[in-house]
């Protein structure tokens, strides 16, 4: 039986549960990373360069997915060849980013901020994985790491690097750093914009793991050809890729698009509602699409 209190709360839109389901959330969220991270050492020590950490370190990923109620759908994957490596350029709202995007792409390495290497857990994790370690801070040293990475993975593997450097305020898009655009051509492989949509609404950048669970969809966009690129390229790269993402994205992801096409992202798991979310989202930018979604799979793959 609801009590008055609730009943107030639901009527003002919010959710009577929405507290311990946060600090639920939370809690999942960082036994994963310590669980999980912990055991992809020790399994990578145990049988090292046989794969066998990253697919458990994916498969954590989705199970993490499902339990903080977010729902990913990944969209395009026909767009791309499985025997070709991609360089994948995302945009970046949020922690659940890296969560979505191993569901799409369980066989990627990262490339992360350094301080990410720092920490006792994770960063024994990502080291053992092959991830890539990028300073921010230094431009010359972070393309140094590109280039050592790009001798020791060749054309073989696929790498994920986040072109903004850090997560963007929701409704926002930072400037796009080089060194993705640079790797791509140095290695004369494809770059795939992947633009993910309502990562800010369902785990808000800078809210102390605020998780609110929802929608997301990760999609795959036309890759774009590397081949006969030099260096003297990197900027126009750049420029096609952004506005690419741009194109692609609603306002409340950092883009202009009217993607009506993709159906409703209102509302979010366990009862917390999108009038919560909407109050965060910066003035001028467009409220969710309206209108019932036949959304909702989670991890449903479509063309």
């Amino acid at each position: 039986m609801k009590t008055q209190a609730g009943r107030e709360l639901e009527a003002a839109g919010e959710s009577p549960y929405r507290g311990w389901r946060v600090s639920l959330n939370r809690f999942i969220w960082r036994a994963h990373i310590f669980t999980i991270g912990a055991l992809v050492v020790w399994v990578e020590r145990a049988r090292p360069n046989r794969g066998y950490g990253g697919r458990l370190f994916a498969a954590s990923a989705r199970l993490t997915n499902r339990l903080i109620g977010a729902r990913v759908e990944v969209i395009g994957l026909d767009r791309l060849d499985p025997d070709q490596a991609y360089v994948f350029t995302p945009n970046h709202r949020s922690h659940v980013d890296i969560t979505a995007l191993l569901a799409a792409l369980p066989a990627v390495r990262f490339a992360a901020k350094r301080e990410l290497f720092d920490e006792p857990v994770l960063g024994r994790a990502m080291r053992a994985l092959g991830m890539i370690p990028i300073d921010r801070e230094d431009p010359a040293l972070a393309k140094r790491t590109l280039d050592e990475a790009a001798a020791k993975l060749g054309k073989s593997v696929s790498v994920v690097i986040f072109p903004e450097g850090t997560r963007a305020p929701a409704g926002q898009m930072l400037p796009f750093k080089g060194g993705a655009f640079v790797f791509a051509i140095h290695q004369q492989v494809p770059v795939v914009p992947v633009a993910l949509h309502n990562t800010a609404q369902v785990m808000p950048a800078h809210g102390y793991l605020t998780i609110l669970g929802g929608r997301v969809v990760v999609e795959m966009l036309r890759p774009i050809p590397t081949v006969s690129l030099t260096l003297e390229d990197r900027h126009r790269l750049k420029d096609q890729v952004r506005a690419a993402l741009v194109e692609a994205l609603r306002p409340e992801d950092g883009g202009v698009g009217d993607r009506r096409d993709l159906g409703s992202f209102a509302g979010h798991a366990f009862g917390v509602h999108a009038g919560n979310v909407a109050s965060r989202t910066p003035s001028g930018a467009s409220p969710p699409c309206a209108g019932p979604s036949p959304h909702g799979v989670e991890e449903r793959r479509r063309p």
